[in-house]
């Protein structure tokens, strides 16, 4: 089975009818300014960051609306967990921060035709 990335036991893919658009990363290099009263501020390394990432898609009828309880039943487990993308790497441990799902083209019995959805994950670091 092909696999876009795993995310704990959460697969996302064609194959499972939920597969993302937009994957976009954000690292902090930890550099701080600190304002001097007779120059340029200075600068200092405070530490790197955490990293982040925003997983963004867009899936259709009762299937998405059904992946997305699937992830809001793992962030409810309240651990991180592991991601790896669908080349076997392995990107560490990740805690779900956000689970976010816009419904368009609702019907008669509350299916939602379209649903734009977004997770917003912060990496783990405490191990």
């Amino acid at each position: 089975m092909r696999q876009q990335m795993v995310l704990g036991t959460f697969i996302f893919g064609l194959s499972r009818n939920f597969a993302y658009h937009n994957l976009m990363r954000g690292a902090d290099g930890g550099w701080q300014s600190v304002d001097a009263a007779t120059g340029k501020p200075i600068s200092s390394q405070t530490g790197q960051g955490l990293q982040t990432l925003k997983i963004t898609g867009k899936s259709m009828y009762t299937t998405a609306m059904d992946r997305l309880d699937e992830l809001r039943a793992l962030q409810a487990l309240r651990v991180p967990v592991p991601l790896v993308d669908g080349i076997g790497r392995n990107w560490g441990l990740w805690q779900i921060i956000t689970v976010s799902e816009t419904q368009s083209n609702v019907i008669d019995d509350g299916t939602a035709m379209v649903v734009d959805w977004f997770i917003d994950l912060l990496e783990f670091a405490n191990a």
